[in-house]
């Protein structure tokens, strides 16, 4: 597994020129044809916030201001990492099946594939959390030196998730059936995540813990932590160490599967 780490460390490096022309050449594919262009990539997450408000708020009366911020930011600060891992869980996970081609090519490394996708994503929700900020200094909603902990809290987010799709890919590759799995996943677990609500609130202590291991619930509460509740997330050991056994683990077993199966998957698609 140490040699495939050091494989992957090494191709990145050696493309780390490539991969951010790589992620911003996704993105132009992705609006190219279109009139309004990049102001698609915001158009879209800033809808779905605005219409979860109006259901959450208006609609169900269940959403409301707690301490000096609105529920608009709480919900947003759940929402907003919400697109990038959707995004990272519907194509990144099997990323090998949306570029073929690069994993076909001899000389391009398979592992920076995920890489650009993934910063293609991180992208827009850079551009989301720094609006985001500057719309709470504009509206005068109180911020503190606990902004600062958004910077390692998302890049942490990147490098997961790129792991995370460097497990996946191969196994999606090779069955369909894991990739249809990871499908039906989720959209159960954006409602199992705490994204729109709060999970410290739940009446059952064991069901917090369980939830605890849950990546996508770890990073909501994060940016929630720098944002609105103000706290470092070290503070709080019953969020962070369930964490980092989910991320050692997945550490471990992507380099394994990973050094395994890499091989297989050009020969497969």
């Amino acid at each position: 597994m140490l040699d495939t780490l050091r494989e992957i460390c090494q191709e990145h490096w050696q493309w780390r020129h490539q991969l951010m022309n790589l992620a911003v050449f996704d993105l132009k594919k992705e609006v190219r044809g279109t009139a309004f262009r990049w102001v698609w990539l915001m158009i879209k997450p800033l809808m779905y916030i605005g219409v979860f408000w109006f259901a959450l708020a208006l609609g169900l009366r269940a959403g409301h201001s707690v301490g000096d911020y609105p529920y608009i930011l709480w919900l947003s600060c759940g929402l907003i990492p919400w697109f990038f891992m959707q995004s990272m869980l519907n194509t990144g996970t099997s990323i090998y099946r949306r570029y073929p081609y690069l994993v076909n090519r001899m000389h391009f490394p398979m592992s920076i594939i995920s890489t650009f996708y993934a910063l293609a994503q991180f992208i827009v929700f850079t551009i989301l959390v720094v609006g985001m900020i500057a719309l709470c200094i504009l509206t005068g909603t109180s911020l503190d030196i606990h902004v600062l902990q958004v910077i390692p809290s998302a890049l942490l987010m990147l490098v997961y998730f790129i792991m995370l799709s460097m497990l996946t890919s191969p196994l999606c590759a090779i069955s369909k059936d894991f990739h249809q799995l990871i499908k039906a996943l989720t959209q159960p677990l954006f409602w199992l995540s705490g994204i729109i609500y709060n999970v410290s609130n739940l009446p059952i202590d064991w069901l917090q813990t369980f939830l605890a291991f849950n990546p996508i619930t770890f990073f909501c509460t994060c940016l929630r932590a720098s944002l609105c509740d103000k706290y470092w997330i070290w503070e709080k050991p019953e969020i962070l160490v369930p964490f980092v056994v989910v991320f050692v683990a997945t550490t471990v077993i992507m380099l394994y599967f990973y050094g395994k199966l890499r091989k297989d998957v050009a020969d497969v698609l």
